[in-house]
């Protein structure tokens, strides 16, 4: 009953709180990797973002001081959009889909990069306090941080997209565990953490003999990490990932059902 009830305000939503097309189509413009998308995919990520508007607080950093900045609707746009490209390509309406974002409620927008929040722990149990700035970071259960001038560069400037990169975390968390490996169909696992194995541990040999790598090489922290980047890449730039790791995008393929470099949905094939 209760799942009945949110489903639908959800779909009164897409109507009392459409976007306006004047402030949709701006900020498109500020994310061409989105340029060559089918029409209808696109009208779907409009919906999408309408409920993740609607259902999150997108606000500044902090009141006052240093942290504090003005989030415009504009930015609030262009963030929800980004975040939403990660589902939406999955099977089921807009008001179902949007339920993978349903464990947080805030998204927290700073002016540049920010003290780092939480405790790192490493592969040996030991706590580290760490106080470097970062430019995004993602709570278990709790809120998305992220850099505003990061956000704005966007991939093609900064090499980053850090939207993509903090929501693709918050997939990663789904199944209880931060570890690369999404929540997804129990015959997919095995499959994908094949693949995402065998390209991470590729990528970090690379980057242990100090080559250069088209992919970012933060991407060898952690495989999480990697997953997080390859989300990045994945949108951004896939004919460099099917190039470099081409058993592992087919697999991102699967899990997101988009084909980033057609631009369309895949589909389920019924079985015969």
């Amino acid at each position: 009953m209760f799942s009945w009830l949110k489903n639908k305000r959800r779909e009164r939503a897409l109507t009392q709180y459409a976007i306006p097309d004047d402030e949709w189509q701006r900020a498109l413009h500020t994310l061409p990797f989105l340029d060559h998308f089918d029409l209808v995919l696109v009208a779907r990520l409009r919906e999408l973002t309408t409920l993740f508007l609607v259902e999150k607080s997108i606000t500044s950093g902090a009141e006052e001081g240093e942290y504090t900045l003005a989030v415009t609707p504009h930015m609030r746009i262009v963030i929800a959009i980004q975040a939403c490209v990660l589902l939406l390509g999955k099977e089921g309406t807009v008001t179902d889909v949007i339920e993978d974002f349903a464990t947080f409620e805030n998204v927290i927008v700073y002016p540049g990069d920010f003290p780092q929040t939480q405790d790192f722990e490493d592969e040996f149990g030991v706590v580290h306090q760490l106080d470097e700035p970062i430019a995004g970071e993602s709570w278990e259960g709790g809120p998305v941080l992220l850099s505003w001038p990061v956000v704005e560069a966007g991939y093609d400037e900064s090499g980053m997209s850090l939207v993509i990169h903090e929501f693709a975390h918050k997939l990663d968390m789904l199944n209880g565990e931060i570890d690369g490996i999404p929540l997804m169909p129990q015959e997919r696992i095995e499959p994908f953490r094949n693949a995402i194995t065998a390209a991470y541990e590729d990528f970090c040999i690379h980057v242990d003999a100090n080559e250069d790598t088209a992919i970012d090489p933060y991407a060898a922290q952690a495989v999480e990490e990697f997953f997080a980047v390859s989300c990045e890449v994945f949108f951004e730039a896939p004919e460099l990932l099917r190039l470099e790791y081409p058993e592992y995008f087919a697999q991102l393929r699967l899990f997101f059902m988009l084909d980033p470099v057609a631009g369309t949905q895949l589909r389920v094939c019924a079985a015969s």
